[in-house]
């Protein structure tokens, strides 16, 4: 009996234990602060949606780390996505680390949005498509990396 009263206080304290390090396992950062979206020095204007904003800060958010193929994930499908990102980066790269306006236009379906950055005279022109041209108003973006950055 005591043997087996024994088990059951082993196979239970391993329950625990097991359980226990999975909680403290859990990453429990927030969401912002990992993929990089709470150091933006964001100022933003016009109306964008919850999508056409989060993907905008993605993208500046991507070129602030200069991370190129976090960007290239970023764009719609294409065989130059890597190459086109690498582009983006060489030229706003460094300005990405300065604080930003961005302007969001009006668009039913695609979304516009010009981006200046403190001290530089450009302006960065994303033009944000939808992921699933099958849903269309579903609110989620990629970012045609193809298309010329500048204006």
């Amino acid at each position: 009996m005591k043997r087996a009263s024994r088990s059951v206080c082993v196979a239970g304290a391993l329950v625990l234990l097991l359980g226990g390090c999975d909680a403290l396992s859990t990453d429990k950062t927030p969401e912002r602060i990992r993929n990089g979206t709470s150091q933006l020095d964001l100022t933003v204007t016009g109306r964008p949606t919850p999508g056409s904003l989060s993907v905008t800060e993605h993208v500046l958010a991507r070129l602030r780390a200069r991370d190129a193929e976090g960007l290239a994930e970023l764009a719609g499908e294409g065989d130059r996505a890597d190459e086109d990102a690498k582009r983006w980066l060489a030229r706003w790269g460094d300005a990405a680390r300065r604080p930003a306006t961005a302007d969001f236009g009006l668009g039913e379906k695609d979304a516009s949005v010009e981006v200046r950055f403190a001290g530089d005279r450009s302006t960065l022109t994303l033009l944000l498509t939808p992921k699933d041209q099958d849903d269309p108003y579903a609110d989620r973006y990629v970012v045609a990396l193809h298309e010329d950055p500048v204006t």
